[in-house]
């Protein structure tokens, strides 16, 4: 879209001419459509697309309930027009060029842009086939456009220093994982963070910053006269001058990124339905910023130490949005809460994946990373899958709002982790994919803790996490394609790993148990339907649910395995629960042959596409005795699922060493 292209008949006037030419004799005849565009900033005329600028929201909203009859009245240059976009903002200058688009689609003709912002207006939205739009090019242009940022990010960093007086009065900070600072609805209504209003590109504010820092001096015993003293405060008639002045803080490097937040379980009606919905949004990945301080005064200096240790530790606890999933944490660790714990872990997984994952159009072949809010967010599962089975859904949805949080809504707990960095680089790493690093739970009183504490030692001893979290690590050969399926981690808990003994199981379930009558009393007995194919629901541990060892003595863990693609698809490898499982098409998950087109297997049972498994199975390599897997099914009550636990059933009978139910019991 450019404004200085001539139009078609060779006239020597350009779009813009036109568009001035028509406003000027409309504002002559003073009528209502002049006014409404008199402000109006001409950006271009293209795709029979009319697009103008305004200084205000308000103009533009008033221009927008003209744009019937300015259709109407336009000169014959613009009759083709079916589409006036009116913006908010200054009319960019831009050069076009030709940038091809994701997934395959045929080339389209947007705009080669200057900063990330300018990027979100003028990239062009494509569809899925569908008629639904997809945003991730439009936000896949703008980390384009800021990988040209390098030269703008330097001299916003040395003018930083300059301002600030030298490097004595700033702080460099690294972010292990995410930042997002913002999240205010922009263009498209898509989820942008913050951007600088005059460079256009991602910045922590200086409010943002001086915010935190208050923050963490008063919540460690910094006293209120020393904190107004030193930052300042603008109370009603009550106004201090700061001594320490806080400059807006920019990347060192390009950092931006295409990120996702994709919530599988949806409360509905009182019922928890399984539906994920990818939200794509930006976010600055692992980014370096340089931090200024100034101080007002030649004599305020000495507060600037102060200051940067208020700072710095605010910084570790978390900044920006989503600290409680783990984004924003810069390296070194503070915690805001009084009570916390960390755990090791280990993690070989067939993938963990952002805004790229695997698929058909690119060959299989996703963008791997380690994803924090992938533990955040198997915790609160099981939470749901306890919680259910003690509590009505009112009280159990309260009861998760109150610990994990809700939008606009600060939980009890933050839950992050961090992977050590030599494991943390997928692009270097063959698939399976391993990482190993912390864990750490925050809550604010000792009961929420605990809690965490009993669901993190349920979730690693019977799933996964992320992709693939209901089967453990293997090998397939599906149709030609072989890959890795499944995932398997352990962590340094207190029970780790629990042995083959149904006495430590059952014991296990009481301290769950126990733990959330501390946090909310009285339980009581539910049963909760995990629902039917395409009518997904929530998996509850109540008494239609059952919990089974199987003794695998031969099995290898992961990190013995050789070669994958030999030993993966072997016993040895899968266990003998999954060999069980996957031997029996009334049991394995619905897939269709490629070869004959039929469906073959059993979604009631192993699941279907956009139908998760209703059985998990999970490896377990104890430190003393044989390894076992743990099979946990959901909704026995139906013939499909119990006929599978018969199998288990009299595998006990059989073999009583073999096999043991530890959690609910056999129907009748």
């Amino acid at each position: 879209m450019t404004p200085q292209r001539r139009n078609d008949r060779g006239s020597s006037k350009t779009p813009a001419d036109i568009w001035h030419e028509f406003l000027q004799a409309e504002l002559k005849q003073n009528s209502k459509l002049g006014k409404a565009f008199e402000k109006a900033g001409f950006a271009g005329f293209e795709h029979k697309t009319l697009t103008l600028y305004f200084e205000d929201e308000a103009v533009a909203k008033t221009a927008k309930g003209q744009i019937e009859p300015l259709k109407k009245k336009l000169p014959s240059e613009f009759r083709s027009c079916e589409r006036v976009d009116c913006k908010v903002g200054k009319v960019p200058t831009v050069a076009s060029a030709n940038i091809s688009r994701p997934n395959g689609h045929q080339k389209q003709r947007v705009t080669k842009i200057g900063n990330p912002l300018q990027a979100l207006n003028f990239a062009e939205f494509g569809d899925d086939g569908k008629g639904n739009e997809l945003s991730q090019p439009v936000l896949a242009a703008a980390v384009q456009a800021e990988k040209s940022c390098g030269t703008i990010y330097t001299k916003l960093c040395q003018r930083t220093e300059l301002l600030a007086g030298g490097t004595d009065h700033t702080i460099r900070v690294s972010f292990n994982w995410r930042l997002r600072v913002g999240g205010t609805r922009g263009f498209r209504e898509l989820l942008l963070p913050v951007f600088h209003p005059v460079f256009g590109v991602p910045y922590i504010p200086s409010s943002s910053l001086k915010g935190a820092a208050r923050a963490w001096a008063r919540q460690h015993g910094e006293s209120t006269n020393e904190i107004s003293q030193i930052l300042g405060v603008l109370d009603g008639k009550v106004a201090q001058a700061a001594k320490v002045e806080f400059l807006d803080a920019f990347p060192m490097k390009e950092c931006l990124s295409v990120d996702v937040a994709t919530p599988q379980w949806h409360w509905q009606n009182g019922n928890v339905k399984y539906k994920p919905e990818p939200h794509l949004l930006l976010s600055m990945e692992q980014p370096q910023f340089l931090i200024g301080l100034r101080p007002t005064k030649l004599e305020n200096a000495r507060y600037i130490p102060i200051v940067k240790e208020w700072l710095e530790n605010a910084l570790q606890s978390g900044i920006g949005s989503r600290v409680s999933s783990g984004y924003g944490r810069a390296l070194g660790r503070a915690s805001t809460f009084a009570y916390s714990k960390s755990y090791g872990f280990e993690l070989w997984t067939q993938g963990m994946y952002g805004s790229e994952p695997p698929s058909k159009q690119n060959g299989w072949r996703g963008e791997a990373e380690f994803r924090p809010t992938a533990i955040r967010g198997i915790l609160r599962y099981w939470f749901r899958a306890v919680a259910l089975s003690f509590y009505e859904p009112a009280v159990c949805q309260t009861l998760e709002d109150t610990i994990f949080g809700k939008l606009s809504q600060q939980g009890k707990v933050v839950i992050s982790a961090a992977c050590n960095s030599s494991s943390c680089n997928s692009s270097s790493q063959s698939n399976p994919y391993r990482y190993d690093g912390k864990i750490y739970l925050e809550t604010a009183e000792q009961k929420y803790l605990d809690l965490l504490c009993q669901l993190l030692a349920l979730a690693s001893h019977v799933g996964g996490v992320g992709r693939g979290s209901r089967r453990p690590l293997h090998f397939l050969d599906v149709d030609g394609r072989k890959y890795i399926r499944g995932c398997h981690w352990t962590i340094d808990t207190e029970e780790s790993s629990l042995e083959y003994d149904s006495k430590s199981w059952k014991q296990l379930f009481l301290e769950i148990k126990a733990a959330f009558m501390a946090v909310q009393s009285p339980v009581t007995a539910r049963n909760v339907s995990p629902g039917s194919p395409g009518k997904r629901q929530q998996d509850v541990l109540d008494a239609n649910a059952q919990v089974w060892l199987v003794k695998s003595p031969n099995q290898i863990a992961p990190d013995k395995v050789a070669n994958w693609k030999e030993e993966g698809l072997k016993e040895s490898v899968r266990g003998k629960a999954l060999k069980l499982f996957y031997a029996d098409q009334r049991f394995k998950g619905e897939r269709r042959l490629k070869d004959v087109g039929c469906l073959v297997g059993n979604p009631r049972v192993g699941g279907a596409l956009e139908t998760p498994s209703f059985v998990w199975i999970k490896s377990i390599f104890p430190r003393i005795g044989d390894p076992y897997q743990v099979v946990t099914i959901f909704g026995v009550d139906q013939a499909d699922r119990f006929t599978f636990a018969q199998e288990l059933d009299m595998l006990a009978k059989k073999k009583p060493s073999e096999a043991m139910l530890v959690f609910g019991t056999m129907p009748t």
